[in-house]
């Protein structure tokens, strides 16, 4: 049996291997759903661990800039009435200053811009100043940072609160300034979660909201290669806590938390040196590795075990069927070592099965053997037996006196010497299925014309054969067919001109289709020139027995003569060999073709 190409999705292998794979999918969800419930958990942690130590590092800069700013709004409404007396004014911002130690000066300017009411007392004319400018008019409290400042000539943070008269007219604003030295920030250390207390070097700094910073733990001449690069200070003030990683100015990786301390006004940043240990160390590992490493794994083990528990096995025993239905009668031992119970019994059940097929098939192959022998024995005595019947007619056509004994004497011996030569062909291919015919049909014709062609007559024959392979049941009365047709050529066959020899022609060739066609043709000549005998002995016997095996072959008899040549054909399909062994009911008809009782 040849084997069928088999796609891959077909092999059991694969089909375990999905199987295994479609069941472990849903544990990998499970896994992969709490992994990442987890990871988002520990985010939110840390996130807000960090957005609290952001506050917690910025609490003393936070701290002072709400107190700048509480005390620049308490100090607003009473500011009409303060400044109409100068040295109580400077006595009141004096002990009002107190209340924010890290101020260098709490001051009023008024619209005009001359300052004459501060904590130091000393007076300053703001008016064409680009701040005072920018700040005069505004009616909301405000941040303002200022590179040098006019009086204490460093970098200085100003908490600015409008000053409006009881009828709504702006009269100035209240100042606090700090100098930025005084909120320098060094580096802290704070216990995050993770159970351990890392230093991590922070930077901070307070921002508002047009992006400006305010303060800076590093100074505000270093902060700028902290800030990150790729998001702009004004855009993260927004509301809400905020966390991200981004390249610094100054190249580094870092970790950014926003937090913002007045919605919308003012806003504290810091960025982190996450270290290898730090609690942000799961951000580089992918939720999904350890559940899909699970799931891997989880396949690996389930194809490992079933090709080791019943695949190898399987091929095993399925390679000894093969080599068995190749044709393989070797008995070999599987070996099994390890299989399953149910994959062991198999086993042995089809070494059972194939040591049962190979003693009958020898036993069968010793009784074809036998009837062979006994067919080819049968063939043999029957070809002797009607030799001796055509030696014996032999001798009765020596004694015979009459011409018309004679020639049916002749014929009747060629037809048994046509069975002869049939039984012998029979004998020689006994054991085959199939007889091949145009071997048989040339031997048929060269008996024939070795008895009956004669020998004073130039007769030319002409053969031509196909390899057409026939059961013996379309064989036997095919050649028998033959003989007649031949036995009728010889007797009408002429000359159909005076320079013309007489011939004969037997042609067995294939047609469309699986049909194939036996024809006889033989030249004729003057009904004058003929035999007187053959006038005399024709009975007609032969036609009825051309019909007769004609029809036992499934044929179709054909007969045409013409002014010089008489042709006989026979169309017929030669059967298939599994259907000609079981067509053996036919033997009585071909004992009697004709028909006739008697």
């Amino acid at each position: 049996m040849k084997r069928s190409a088999l796609g891959l999705t077909q092999k059991l292998g694969w089909r375990l291997g999905f199987l295994m794979a479609a069941t472990l999918l849903p544990l990998g969800i499970i896994a992969y759903t709490q992994t990442f419930n987890l990871k988002q958990e520990a985010q939110a942690r840390t996130e807000a661990a960090l957005t609290g130590a952001t506050l917690r590092a910025a609490s003393a800069e936070l701290d002072a800039i709400r107190r700048a700013q509480g005390l620049v709004a308490g100090l607003a409404p009473a500011m009409p009435r303060l400044v109409e007396d100068v040295p109580g004014c400077i006595s009141a911002l004096n002990s009002a200053a107190d209340f924010v130690r890290e101020a260098s000066i709490v001051a009023f300017v008024p619209a005009s811009g001359l300052m004459v009411c501060s904590s130091s007392g000393a007076t300053y004319d703001y008016s064409r100043e680009p701040l005072f400018q920018a700040e005069r008019g505004k009616l909301e409290p405000s941040f303002v940072v200022v590179p040098r400042g006019p009086v204490s000539g460093t970098t200085v943070l100003g908490v600015l609160h409008p000053v409006i008269s009881s009828d709504g007219r702006y009269l100035g604003y209240v100042s606090v300034w700090m100098p930025q030295n005084e909120m320098d920030g060094v580096e802290k250390i704070f216990n995050l979660p993770g159970g351990s207390q890392d230093p991590l070097p922070v930077s901070l700094w307070t921002f508002d909201a047009s992006g400006g910073v305010l303060t800076a733990s590093e100074g505000r001449d270093r902060i700028d290669s902290r800030l990150p690069l790729n998001r702009n200070l004004a855009d993260l003030a927004t509301p809400g806590s905020k966390l991200f990683r981004d390249m610094s100015m100054g190249g580094e990786m870092l970790t950014y938390s926003v937090v913002p301390v007045e919605e919308g006004r003012l806003f504290v940043m810091g960025s982190w040196n996450q270290s290898s240990q730090s609690t942000l160390r799961d951000f580089g590992i992918s939720p999904t590795f350890f559940p899909l490493m699970m799931w891997v794994v989880g396949l690996i083990v389930a194809v490992w075990a079933s090709e080791l528990l019943v695949l190898r096995h399987i091929r095993t025993l399925n390679r000894s069927i093969r080599r068995f239905a190749a044709g393989d009668r070797h008995r070999q031992e599987i070996d099994m070592r390890g299989a399953p119970v149910e994959l062991r019994e198999m086993a042995e059940a089809y070494l059972s099965m194939t040591d049962s097929i190979t003693q009958d098939e020898a036993k069968l192959e010793d009784s074809i053997h036998q009837k062979e022998v006994l067919l080819r024995e049968v063939h043999h005595r029957v070809k002797n037996n009607l030799q001796l019947i055509a030696s014996i007619m032999n001798m009765q056509m020596r004694q015979s006196r009459t011409p018309e004994a004679k020639f049916l004497l002749k014929g009747l011996q060629d037809r048994v010497m046509s069975l002869a030569t049939i039984h012998r062909g029979l004998y020689q291919t006994s054991g085959l299925v199939d007889v091949r015919a145009d071997e048989l049909l040339a031997d048929i014709v060269r008996q024939i014309m070795k008895f009956g062609g004669g020998t004073s007559r130039t007769l030319e024959v002409e053969q031509d054969y196909d390899d057409i392979r026939l059961p013996p049941d379309q064989a036997v009365p095919l050649s028998l067919l033959l003989t007649e047709a031949m036995t009728n050529a010889l007797k009408y066959v002429g000359r159909p001109d005076a320079h013309i020899n007489p011939m004969i022609r037997v042609r067995l060739k294939r047609i469309k289709g699986d049909q194939a066609v036996l024809e006889v043709l033989n030249t004729v000549g003057d009904q004058k020139s003929r035999p007187p005998e053959v006038m005399l002995t024709s009975t007609g016997l032969g036609s009825q027995l051309l019909v007769a095996f004609s029809q036992q072959i499934g044929g179709t008899l054909q007969q045409q003569e013409e002014e010089d040549h008489y042709r006989l054909s026979v169309t017929f399909s030669p059967k298939p060999l599994d259907v000609a062994d079981t067509a053996e009911d036919g033997d009585e008809e071909t004992d009697n073709p004709t028909g006739q009782e008697g």
